[in-house]
């Protein structure tokens, strides 16, 4: 779906909510790594100056989450400009989008949406290349498993098996989660803080935001609209209308970024006709017993310079194209895009090796097709005479 029927799902939406509208979507098609980081602030900024007029503003967000101190610069320049933010959510706000919709005045959920748990997850490069992910109530959940069930209580045993852990995740890694899971806490309770200043909600804030860290047995663990009301966030009452409008805009980014088409590098490469003709491996030479050897060595020269010949020529690049991100009004658009190409060879195994290459990577401007004037009717000339019929007087 291109960007006029998207953002004509948008001016409906801004319509109904009689406020403007800002869309933020980050890819969460399968094989595509695309988070909420600190390059999308940039375009925001220039949403958040398309708006003139006006206090009030919603904020229509769809990611898996990524950086937290990039969704609370996000909601802070939001809260400068603005005395009321609305967060709507049509499918998945998950880490530091939950967090980001923490600091709206309400949260407006479909009934597919999630939000998530606010736990930072570490990533760790081992020495085989191979990457770590743990999140500092890993470490916590260990040591209550020696505790109570293992039960170990000697300081010797516990010195040992902590030692143990140390040799496969290092103490610095270990603080640094520790580090990340107060940042992520603090940053969530600050957030909070933004509208819940009064009273009673001002005591609350910071409990929300501890439970979002560190009452969850998954980072995954998905938060229903019914739960997230149950944690005390502001979780606005259901609205079919509401609802049913902002689906329909999910859905044109959903299609738009082919978030339900797998990014299969090898798939896409022999979907192309002269990429799978590139990998096709060659029959075996059967030749008669009787062949005469001055044939078969004629024959066994011809595939020689064959196969030295597809060496020579040049290997097939099939290019792809990835939305990895947007950010976009019926003001404004910009996206992340990734261009580049697929190269593919087949060892003497048989294996495929396949290589991405990304040729550009970088936000630019979408700006829309220009859009066909209708034809202008030109007003008939004079008509000349209807001709009299015959034998009429």
């Amino acid at each position: 779906m291109d960007i006029v029927a998207r953002r004509s799902r948008y001016k409906t939406i801004e319509e109904y909510r009689k406020r403007p509208l800002i869309v933020f979507a980050t890819s969460t098609r399968l094989n595509v790594n695309s988070m909420m980081s600190s390059d999308a602030i940039r375009e925001f900024v220039d949403q958040i100056d398309s708006i003139k007029d006006g206090k009030e503003v919603d904020v229509l967000i769809h990611s898996s989450g990524g950086d937290p101190l990039s969704a609370w610069k996000l909601m802070s320049l939001l809260r400068e400009r603005f005395d009321n933010v609305g967060v709507l959510v049509p499918f998945m706000a998950f880490s530091a989008a939950t967090l980001f919709a923490l600091g709206a005045d309400d949260i407006f959920m479909h009934p597919h949406a999630s939000l998530g748990p606010i736990d930072p997850q570490i990533h760790i490069t081992q020495a085989d290349g191979s990457v770590r992910r743990f999140a500092y109530e890993d470490v916590g959940a260990f040591l209550r498993f020696l505790g109570k069930e293992v039960k170990i209580t000697e300081q010797a045993h516990i010195s040992a098996v902590i030692e143990k852990l140390f040799t496969v995740v290092d103490p610095v890694n270990v603080g640094a989660a520790k580090r990340a899971s107060e940042l992520s806490s603090a940053i969530g309770e600050r957030l909070l803080l933004t509208h819940m200043n009064k009273g009673e909600d001002k005591a609350k804030a910071k409990q929300i935001a501890e439970n979002l860290n560190k009452s969850f047995f998954a980072h995954g663990d998905a938060v229903s609209r019914k739960r997230a009301k149950e944690l005390s966030l502001k979780i606005a009452d259901s609205n079919p209308t509401l609802e049913k409008l902002i689906w329909e805009a999910y859905l044109g980014i959903e299609s738009y970024m082919q978030l339900r088409e797998p990014f299969i590098p090898l798939q896409l490469f022999l979907a192309n006709q002269a990429g799978a003709a590139s990998l096709q491996m060659p029959g075996p030479l059967s030749l008669p017993p009787n062949t005469p050897p001055q044939l078969a060595q004629q024959a066994w020269s011809q595939l020689l310079q064959q196969a030295i010949q597809n060496a020579a020529n040049a290997g097939i690049q099939v290019p792809y194209s990835i939305v990895s991100a947007v950010i976009e009004s019926t003001r404004a658009a910009s996206e992340f895009r990734s261009v580049g190409h697929l190269s593919a060879i087949r060892t003497q195994k048989g294996e495929i090796q396949i290589t991405a290459v990304d040729t550009e990577s970088q936000w630019k401007e979408v700006v829309p097709p220009p859009q066909p004037q209708p034809a202008q009717q030109q007003s008939p000339g004079p008509q000349p005479p209807a001709p009299v019929p015959q034998g009429v007087p």
